[in-house]
């Protein structure tokens, strides 16, 4: 079989599939039967062509017979709706927990003060919050008892008190700026001299007198040391000015300096908070507190509190009475003693102090106290011979020298 006829049955079956082809895209629509005018279809929306509405032509992969035939395909089977989860509404937001407002506590501390004032009533806010029998009241004003009148903080002091305002302690915490010179008529009188510490005094004694003509009980709180050694050095001497005049007036000074001070008595902004726990104590800039300095600035300031009040004080059982004791049966305690025969007369006992038949109730979680009841707020220092020894056995390592007849005496005994 010669290779022209092959040929030639293959040429022919080609004309008749694309003849069969174009007839079935004419008869498809692919062909347009009538030439149509041509249009700018710029104009018109996407999707739409003039007089119908058309569909983008769906892709379509891969190599299909029946689209090679002019055959259309069959159309893709109707996909199922996807059933999509709601959503559910978002959660609540996150409410801060509201303090429990106090109804009528019979013990009212009203704090009065600049800015460090503001940090002690934040303090004591949170060392009384469950104590639902005492409320701490802010005055807080941002005036210096140094550039304002000398009567201010008195006057303000008295319409506090004498406009309706309970008050059962009140607590002074002041002198943030206060170390600038006086203005005395024409004249500035220098910070921390002879002459300013004068006229210093006779401004805290007017606030320290205000209380004391209306009998309001007064804590007055130390100012702490600063980051700035030369301020810390000024507010030694202003701290004794606060010291003398209060005590002076029957009021009580709360040293804070040792809550704030390393060991060598030098400022730090780290120590333990009232918890025992070290803690950040002071802001950056070294004046004013933290939440946990603020605490422990109320700490100091509570001991007094309560002490005014009378709720640190001890605890003493008294010894039975004998002659309170009632019988069970309702009868007097002379009827049975009339009823019982006279004992034999014995020797006269040896008289023996008397001895409480309960000891005094020390709480385990009280502060340490002077005998004169003050808080202990740094620990005794030693003198003398003492202090000599102790030193050199603390910190230099030399042992003491033993005694004659001590368990350490090591020496022969002379013969």
């Amino acid at each position: 079989m010669t290779l022209v006829p092959i040929l030639r049955c293959t040429t022919l079956a080609l004309v008749l599939t694309m003849a069969w082809s174009n007839a079935a895209l004419a008869q498809s629509g692919y062909y347009p039967q009538q030439p149509q005018p041509r249009r700018d279809l710029r104009a018109y929306p996407p999707g739409y062509y003039p007089g119908k509405l058309v569909q983008p032509a769906q892709p379509q992969q891969g190599f299909s017979l029946r689209r090679f035939f002019g055959v259309p395909d069959d159309p893709p089977p109707a996909r199922a709706p996807v059933a999509r989860p709601r959503r559910s509404a978002p959660p609540p937001a996150a409410v801060a927990k509201q303090e429990k407002p106090k109804v009528d506590p019979s013990t009212h501390v009203v704090v009065f003060g600049d800015a460090l004032a503001g940090f002690a009533r934040q303090g004591l806010d949170a060392h009384l919050a469950e104590n639902q029998d005492v409320a701490v009241v802010p005055k807080v004003r941002d005036m210096s008892l140094v550039r304002a009148d000398p009567a201010d903080w008195p006057n303000f002091i008295k319409a506090t008190l004498d406009g309706g305002q309970k008050a059962t302690v009140a607590v002074v915490m002041l002198g943030t700026s206060d170390r600038q010179a006086i203005k005395e008529g024409e004249e500035n009188v220098e910070p921390l001299s002879d002459h300013w510490k004068e006229l210093y005094r006779q401004r805290v004694d007017a606030i320290v007198n205000t209380f004391k003509e209306r009998k309001v009980p007064l804590v007055w709180i130390g100012l702490p040391p600063m980051k700035n050694s030369k301020i810390t050095e000024d507010l030694v001497a202003i701290n004794e000015i606060y010291r003398e005049s209060v005590q002076r007036g029957g009021g009580a000074y709360v040293d804070i300096w040792p809550g704030f001070v390393d060991d060598e008595n030098r400022y730090t902004a780290e120590g333990p908070d009232v918890d025992g726990e070290p803690a950040k104590l002071r802001t950056n800039e070294g004046v004013f507190f933290t939440r946990a300095g603020a605490r422990k600035v109320a700490f100091f300031a509570d001991t007094e509190i309560k002490r005014i009040l009378g709720q640190g004080g001890t605890a003493v059982a008294a010894p039975t009475n004998p002659a309170d004791i009632t019988p069970a049966d309702g009868s007097s305690p002379s009827s049975i003693e009339a009823a019982i025969p006279a004992p034999p007369d014995a020797a006269a006992p040896v008289s023996l102090p008397s001895k409480p038949l309960v000891g005094p109730v020390l709480p385990l979680t009280r502060q340490d106290v002077t005998p004169g009841g003050t808080l202990v707020s740094s620990p005794p220092k030693l003198t003398g011979d003492s202090a000599y020894t102790v030193q050199r056995a603390l910190r230099v390592g030399i042992a003491p020298s033993s005694r004659p007849g001590r368990a350490d005496d090591f020496r022969w005994p002379n013969p």
